[in-house]
């Protein structure tokens, strides 16, 4: 199965998620594109225009409102019959717009285009946290056909989850732990207020560790701290970055960082004698940090 939200365009990974300043508004290039595209949507107009809309997501500045730039690119794409692609602006609108006044209808418009493009059970995720999050809303009707046996989100992502190492032969199953982590994020993109969701999203990151999709931890680690900055796991997520660019990436200048971040934010923390000693120990060779601890306790 093509993984939906592990396999988002990577630029897209990193933005903050309070959006103050809007982007796509009187740019005379992005005009005369969009007035091509809209006079001939061929495929050669659709390119060049969806190449602008990337380019100024990917420039625009930390904290900027990129949800009509979503929009239109979304837009495009359904014109031009492109779900996959469509899939992924709505998804970065979503994720970014949690408040956004029709939130609602694009949340329903992607679990359409997930179903349509056989993304099957997160899909089926979302419909079920959409049914949850919107108990009384008419459009729960046409998903009822298509909604699984199990009635509710937490059950179905749990079954997933032990599905992971359900195979003793072969251990840890990788299809599998791609759909939790897709299973997680859906919950939290339609229920980011549910008292589950931060734990959702950290198990996600942990699973994507193991798979070894560091920008998708990047990005979990970073929708926990921007998001749930009171969370519990909004000091782990920190720690987890700088932890990932030390023993995993072998970046000693992020890993620096974000263990010096975490010192400042969390002095208190019960990591905060780890992140000062993993931090002291950048940069050295094992033999290196043997031969210092043997030399402290000859003292």
């Amino acid at each position: 199965m093509t993984r939906i939200f592990i396999a988002c365009i990577c630029i897209f990974c990193l933005f903050q998620w309070s959006c103050k300043n809007k982007i796509g508004g009187n740019d005379p290039i992005l005009n005369e594109l969009e007035t091509s595209f809209n006079t001939s949507p061929n495929e050669d107009n659709f390119n060049k225009l969806i190449n602008k809309y990337l380019e100024m997501i990917q420039s625009a500045p930390k904290g900027s409102d990129l949800s009509e730039l979503f929009i239109k690119a979304s837009n495009i794409c359904s014109k031009m019959d492109k779900p996959d692609q469509e899939i992924v602006f709505i998804n970065n609108l979503v994720k970014n717009n949690p408040n956004h006044p029709n939130i609602k209808e694009y949340i329903f418009k992607m679990i359409q285009l997930l179903f349509k493009t056989e993304r099957q059970t997160t899909a089926e995720i979302m419909a079920l946290c959409y049914v949850k999050a919107y108990p009384n809303d008419p459009k729960i009707a046409e998903l009822s056909s298509k909604l699984p046996k199990i009635n509710n989100p937490e059950e179905y992502i749990f079954e997933i989850g032990k599905s992971i190492f359900a195979d003793t032969t072969t251990g840890f199953n990788e299809k599998n732990a791609m759909v939790y982590v897709d299973a997680c994020e859906a919950y939290a993109m339609v229920l980011p207020k549910d008292a589950q969701t931060p734990e959702y999203i950290f198990k996600a990151a942990e699973t994507s560790n193991t798979l070894k999709t560091y920008e998708k931890s990047f990005s979990l680690y970073d929708w926990i701290i921007d998001k749930y900055p009171t969370h519990e796991r909004a000091p782990i997520s920190l720690f987890m970055k700088g932890f990932l660019f030390d023993g995993t990436l072998k970046d000693s200048a992020n890993a620096s960082k974000y263990y010096t971040e975490f010192l400042t934010k969390y002095p208190n923390n019960s990591f905060a004698k780890d992140a000062e000693l993993l931090k002291s120990n950048l940069g050295k060779s094992d033999e290196q940090v043997l031969d210092e601890l043997m030399k402290k306790k000859a003292q």
